[in-house]
């Protein structure tokens, strides 16, 4: 970090002010004693190298848990002109649509806390977990570019979840624009067999219980109350996610040498949002976007499944309900005011989720209109 000049700007922002080729200033979200943390940490020179990319509008950002990551920091957040900006596959990573789903249950704790053994072996033996796992469902080559196009829309109209799992689901579990034939065929070979699989790293699933409440009107919008059993499901697009990065960012990388875009780092490997390149990428994230909100819907079927079986319950005793399900790797195009002017931007979120305020055009639930909460 020694190149790196941080001015605070007040109890909780810092800026890397701009210096060699950074076209805006870095914006760091952060207290004191977090900040801290990060004096021997490369993630703000990663902010910092973001500032350099063409078409960046106004700053590059950083979210409080700022960590290393592959060319963009994760929790960092940056927008670009869709004109004359790129689009980088390290902004939105390696597990593209990686994602967290929440689920309530009728659950309280003292309802399971003598089985939680029982629960926890009949979920590892059940839930396909683990590098290269694969799951019950092999799907053909039709039906897998199905699930590509529909993404949690397909699990539903095949029994996996309802139509109300989609209204609690970011983009109603499907992103416009996903194109199969834009992904390679080791892509498409990865994926046939892994949806409805956790994988692993730091993805899990996780019976959770709520111990504490903060806000009594955002808790009751998300029909959530102290000592009920919740579940956590973190996961995203497999092994089709991670080879879709891995084929654009070869194919970028040769595309910025023909271009002459001078980056501080080759892990930044971009292309205009408009060129072939961009636009290619944009198809094939969608595709692996769409796959990992089927991948999370189903999982949330079998966990009920299980869970049935495991307490023998039935399902209305059992209550599953979707809270939310938000992606935080993922690029978008949207719309913003800047400085008075209406622009469309591809903003890259790494790690990072996108929350509105309350009674926001966005809100589709009818209980949440009223409280400020993530996208659904």
């Amino acid at each position: 970090m020694s190149e790196i000049r941080l001015k605070r700007i007040d109890d909780y922002r810092w800026e890397i002010t701009p210096f060699g080729g950074m076209r805006v200033p870095g914006i760091i979200y952060s207290s004191e004693r977090l900040m801290k943390g990060l004096e021997k940490d490369e993630s703000p020179k990663q902010v910092a190298n973001v500032a350099h990319l063409p078409g960046i509008v106004r700053y590059s950002l950083a979210m409080p848990d700022i960590h290393w990551g592959y060319g963009f920091p994760i929790g960092g957040v940056a927008a670009f002109d869709l004109q004359n900006g790129i689009i980088s596959p390290g902004g939105v990573g390696y597990d593209i649509n990686c994602g967290c789903r929440l689920v309530a249950t009728k659950l309280k704790y003292d309802d399971i806390k003598d089985r939680l053994e029982k629960l926890v072996t009949a979920l590892f033996r059940d839930i396909p977990t683990g590098v290269g796992s694969t799951g019950v469902l092999k799907l053909s080559p039709k039906e897998e570019r199905r699930v590509l196009v529909e993404g949690a829309q397909w699990a539903v109209k095949n029994g996996y979840g309802t139509a109300e799992d989609l209204e609690a689901t970011e983009d109603g579990g499907r992103i416009e624009g996903a194109d199969p034939d834009r992904i390679s065929a080791r892509a498409m070979e990865r994926g046939r067999d892994q949806v409805g699989t956790l994988g692993s790293g730091n993805h899990f699933l996780e019976i959770e219980i709520v111990r504490d409440i903060y806000d009594d009107k955002v808790a009751a919008a998300f029909g959530l109350e102290k000592d009920q059993v919740a579940i956590m499901i973190h996961c995203g697009s497999r092994g089709l996610g991670h080879q879709i990065c891995d084929d654009y960012l070869v194919r970028m990388m040769k595309q910025v040498n023909k271009l002459g875009i001078q980056l501080p780092d080759r892990q930044l490997a971009c292309a205009y949002v408009q060129s072939e390149e961009g636009q290619d990428y944009l198809a094939a994230m969608a595709c692996a976007a769409n796959y990992a909100w089927a991948n999370r819907q189903m999982l949330m079927h079998w966990t009920g499944e299980t869970l049935q079986r495991a307490l023998q319950v039935s399902p209305r005793d059992l209550g599953m309900r979707l809270v939310y399900d938000v992606c935080h790797n993922i690029a978008k195009i949207e719309d913003f005011t800047i400085e008075g002017a209406k622009m469309r931007l591809c903003v890259h979120r790494k790690g990072a989720t996108r929350a509105f305020p309350a009674n926001h055009i966005s809100r589709k639930v009818a209980r949440l209109k009223a409280v400020g909460c993530i996208k659904g």
